[in-house]
């Protein structure tokens, strides 16, 4: 079931509290406070609910401020890594507009990341991996396609 925990302006955020699952969507031109109300409002949801996976949709946003990717990864990271998340699913744009955004974040992820990432398309596609059950004999994994990202 999902539900609407955060509507603001240009972000959602949304639970599945049947497959423990945290969507995050932005779109647009997304202020940086709106930008980290809304991530630190999807980062106590994992926290206090001990949710496995998350979805970050950004397909439809338009840029995200460099100091709002540093916080991201210097802050947010290091924090979501030391939860109970296992999966995160990452929906971009087709026009690459933040595909270098998160490519350096992969780069910038410690090898011994304790959850799987992965890119996709769709939601449904992200719906199905995350309620996937975990290969406990797997190692940590970052998955997208080469079509995917840019300069290659």
């Amino acid at each position: 079931m999902k539900l609407a925990c955060q509507t603001l302006p240009y972000t959602s955020v949304y639970i599945d509290a049947d497959l423990h699952v945290v969507h995050i969507i932005c779109e647009g031109y997304v202020p940086s406070s709106v930008f980290r109300q809304t991530i630190s409002t999807a980062l106590e949801i994992v926290k206090n609910e001990q949710f496995t996976a998350g979805i970050y949709n950004v397909s439809k946003l338009r840029s995200l401020h460099p100091h709002d990717q540093d916080w991201l990864i210097d802050e947010i990271l290091p924090t979501l890594m030391h939860t109970s998340m296992t999966k995160v699913a990452i929906m971009e744009s087709t026009l690459g507009a933040s595909q270098l955004n998160f490519n350096h974040l992969v780069y910038t992820l410690d090898a011994s990341c304790p959850f799987e990432l992965q890119y996709f398309e769709d939601v449904d596609s992200a719906l199905e991996w995350v309620s996937q059950p975990v290969d406990k004999d797997t190692s940590t994994t970052f998955s997208f396609e080469s079509k995917d990202l840019p300069f290659i």
